[in-house]
């Protein structure tokens, strides 16, 4: 494509060479993947300068460089036309879907934020529409699934151009629709900013990313950016039940869809749960042109709020893809009725063989946490204990460490505080942080292990048969960031399941009968 056409109307600058004549093979933000023909994009990250980069992109055959500094240093040699602008984010997005022709307006694109929630929605979404044959790809936290192969996700939202790229596969292998988790980091930093989004999700707001945002005002806004990539006739899907919904995703107006389990005003979606068992809970939907009821095989009132958002937001999908009422209704029972949850989201790690059970969840919110717990309790037998093993990421919002060890102590029979990624960050100032949020009278009760294998296997051993175990924070992760000697971050192989299951296989073989200390309080 000709790099006049791929800038016309976005009001670059050509600082240096001649667009008219140049044609651009191909747009990257990563100098290693230039070659010759390439559009490289100087952005500054918060980890990385971009611009410094520019000069390698261009040896390595770049023919353009968008920048927002017009006296960045570039070799003599090889020519580059070089572009400037004050929102590289913004043009460069833009650039990329133009560039891999303009796919998110040939799928129908469900944009999903929100704090908790995103990736079993978007899950969720994805197969009710798959249920209902129209083809749908997925970007989220777990995994991309772009038509062609799935493949496990680096990111939430990944950066502008391999949006644009992923969407155009998922064109290219005849896929019709597409479902999304947006960060709020990503709307922030306009990695969405040209997607054209046909039904956008909010699913709630709880404090996290402070050290990002530094407000939840701040934090709010930012997540209400993705409804402004809504078309005039998308749909909107909201959680009612959070006050949040109304300034983030706008109560009124054409396309408001209110979701709500607590009767809300004017709530056109409603779900009433049953009573949870282990194998799930009874749920009964109604919904413009949709009542259902059927056994959701995941465990919690979040879980039923999830799968209430996901129906809403795959109706509405399905319909702008020209399905009926009856194949939405069929698509939801499908979908309601055999919902997999996302890998790491309260996952079951233990097997019929085990006396205990053990759960896997990527709650690293209070207010997650406090939802898993809570989700968790109806299912925990009378006389077992509920227990909970959590830490905080490092170098991240400090302010919800107390929340979490407060939830944790409060909720749980048994409390174990560990660490979860610390980065930099010594797991012992974390956890003290953690346990600022406990009462002195809850203290005796919480165990400290900082050490996160040794921790889970405390937990398996010590649990008595009829007990709960609730793995938290890391979910679907196979890495664990530690603190590095040389003041930096090394990273372990580390996966709660597999080091759940290990413990869980010792316990068998050991023949563990109830015999080991604790128990409930």
């Amino acid at each position: 494509m000709d790099l006049a056409s791929l800038i016309d109307g976005l009001g670059v600058t050509i600082a240096n060479g001649d667009a008219s004549s140049v044609r651009i093979c191909d747009v990257t933000e990563d100098s290693r993947t230039a070659v010759p023909g390439s559009l490289f994009v100087a952005r500054r990250g918060g980890t990385f300068d971009g611009r410094r980069f520019a000069g390698p992109a261009i040896e390595c055959g770049a023919a353009a460089v968008l920048t927002d500094d017009p006296g960045i240093e570039l070799p003599r040699y090889p020519k580059a036309t070089l572009l400037v602008t004050d929102d590289v984010p913004g043009v460069s997005a833009r650039i990329a879907e133009r560039f891999y022709g303009e796919p998110s307006k040939k799928l129908v694109l469900v944009g999903v934020t929100g704090t908790n929630g995103k990736t079993t929605v978007a899950h969720l979404v994805q197969q009710m529409l798959n249920a209902g044959g129209v083809r749908c790809g997925l970007i989220g936290t777990v995994d991309v699934d772009d038509g062609r192969e799935v493949a496990p996700a680096s990111m939430t939202t990944p950066p502008a151009v391999e949006l644009s790229r992923t969407l155009a596969t998922m064109v290219e292998h005849g896929l019709a629709a597409a479902v999304m988790e947006v960060s709020s980091h990503a709307l922030d930093q306009g990695r969405a900013a040209a997607l054209a989004f046909d039904v956008c999700v909010f699913t709630n707001l709880s404090g996290d990313h402070l050290d990002y945002h530094k407000t939840m005002d701040a934090y709010a806004a930012s997540k209400a950016r993705l409804f402004d990539l809504l078309g005039d006739d998308g749909a909107r899907v909201l959680n009612a039940d959070d006050p949040a919904h109304a300034d983030v995703g706008g109560a009124d107006g054409a396309g408001v869809q209110l979701c709500s389990m607590l009767g809300a005003r004017g709530a056109s979606w409603t779900a009433k749960q049953g009573r949870a068992t282990s194998a799930g809970t009874p749920i009964h939907l109604q919904g413009p042109g949709v009542d259902v009821s059927a056994d959701l095989p995941l465990l919690g009132a979040h879980n039923a709020m999830n799968a209430l958002q996901a129906v809403a937001a795959g109706a509405a999908a399905m319909r702008r893809c020209g399905r009926t009422d009856e194949q939405v209704i069929a698509s939801a029972r499908e979908t309601l009725a055999s919902a997999r949850a996302p890998r790491g989201r309260l996952e079951r790690v233990s097997g019929d063989n085990d006396d205990i059970t053990v759960l896997v969840d990527f709650a690293h919110t209070d207010d997650a946490l406090e939802k898993t717990l809570v989700g968790v309790r109806p299912v925990v037998p009378e006389d077992a204990s509920l227990w909970v093993l959590v830490g905080c990421g490092g170098n991240k919002d400090e302010t919800k460490r107390p929340r979490m060890g407060r939830i944790a102590a409060t909720l749980a029979d048994r409390a174990i505080f560990t660490a979860d990624n610390p980065r930099t960050e010594p797991p012992g100032r974390i956890i003290s942080q953690m346990i600022e949020g406990v009462s002195e009278s809850q203290r005796p009760a919480v165990v400290v292990q900082a050490d996160r294998g040794r921790a889970i296997a405390h937990a398996v051993e010590q649990a008595r048969p009829g007990d709960v175990v609730v793995i938290a924070g890391k979910g679907h992760e196979t890495q664990q960031e530690l603190p590095g000697a040389d003041g930096g971050v090394i990273c372990i192989a580390f996966d709660d399941r597999e080091v759940a299951r290990r413990a869980l296989a010792l316990r068998r073989v050991r023949g563990r009968s109830g015999a080991s200390a604790g128990g409930a309080r």
